[in-house]
């Protein structure tokens, strides 16, 4: 069967219009009716059409789709209708995918990624600036969390450490997943006289009360909006930047901050051009993390 794409110059121009005033340059624009739009169509299929950089009536949007349009409806915070798989659409809901569940774990994981990333970097900041001692000063990879890189003799061996943290956040996992079947019922449960503190909201991604609002923040409809907004902003930067680290501490052998601070140093020669031209060397320490893309990445020439 054929398909047929129809782009029209008015619409090109339209989409670079759009582009400009989704990265925040340029002229606004002057129409939100305007529509930028790859029209395909099917024999068998009705027509499938794609938004690419539209500014919608009160949101803009990435590559939505009447399908998507359909159930992202702007309610979600950070709802752009972006979702090319179908991945929340509720006609597959039941399956191995929940689309609430997809929600509500796209935030948890980027709270943990946002502790993350400040906390694989945090140990070399305060390394630099000489506020905790050299050997306590490491890239996150060399802290036993990928032994062959390097490990750290903490208060216990690694396996008594990975047993506790297991236990530790299995709890709270579990707890979590109750809190997801029975919304608000975490206090409920005996826990050592701090149950009322789990009281919980009734929506299980935002539980509030003293122990997950503390200081009281989004006292008010638009104030929580605008939070739960800049939070899944921030947590999704933070997924972005937890997979920087690695793929950096791979190809390059050395941590985020000094891999920033040697571009501002030189810029031509630390960037990721460079870096994955160069073939990856063995350290005569031992293996270390660029170890393992050895005969992976081959010299193109500098």
């Amino acid at each position: 069967m054929a398909t047929q794409a129809m782009v029209s110059s008015s619409s090109l121009a339209s989409s670079a219009q759009a582009a400009r005033q989704l990265l925040g340059v340029g002229r606004p624009l002057h129409s939100s009716k305007r529509r930028v739009s790859f029209l395909v169509s099917a024999a068998a299929t009705p027509p499938i059409l794609l938004v690419l950089f539209q500014q919608g009536a009160n949101r803009p949007l990435l590559f939505a789709s009447k399908q998507s349009l359909s159930y992202l409806d702007g309610s979600l915070p950070g709802d752009y209708g972006f979702d090319p798989l179908g991945l929340s659409d509720p006609e597959g809901a039941g399956g191995f995918i929940e689309p609430n569940w997809l929600t509500y774990g796209e935030i948890i994981n980027g709270r943990f990624a946002m502790l993350g990333a400040a906390g694989a970097i945090a140990p070399e900041i305060l390394g630099k600036l000489g506020l905790i001692p050299a050997e306590t000063a490491l890239p996150w990879f060399q802290t036993s969390v990928i032994p062959p890189a390097g490990t750290y003799n903490y208060w216990a061996d690694n396996y008594t450490l990975f047993v506790l943290e297991m236990a530790l956040m299995g709890f709270a996992e579990h707890r979590r997943l109750q809190d997801w079947n029975k919304p608000g019922s975490m206090d409920k449960q005996y826990f050592l006289g701090l149950e009322k503190g789990f009281r919980g909201s009734g929506e299980p991604a935002y539980p509030g009360g003293p122990f997950f609002n503390p200081l009281g923040f989004g006292k008010d409809e638009k104030s929580m909006k605008e939070l739960k907004l800049k939070e899944i902003k921030n947590g999704r930067l933070a997924m972005l930047a937890v997979l920087g680290y690695f793929i950096q501490g791979l190809v390059t052998g050395v941590g985020p901050y000094q891999n920033l601070l040697d571009h501002l140093a030189d810029p031509n020669r630390f960037n990721p051009d460079h870096q994955t031209r160069r073939k990856v060397k063995v350290s005569n320490s031992g293996v270390t993390p660029r170890a393992i893309f050895e005969g992976i990445i081959e010299d193109r020439g500098t």
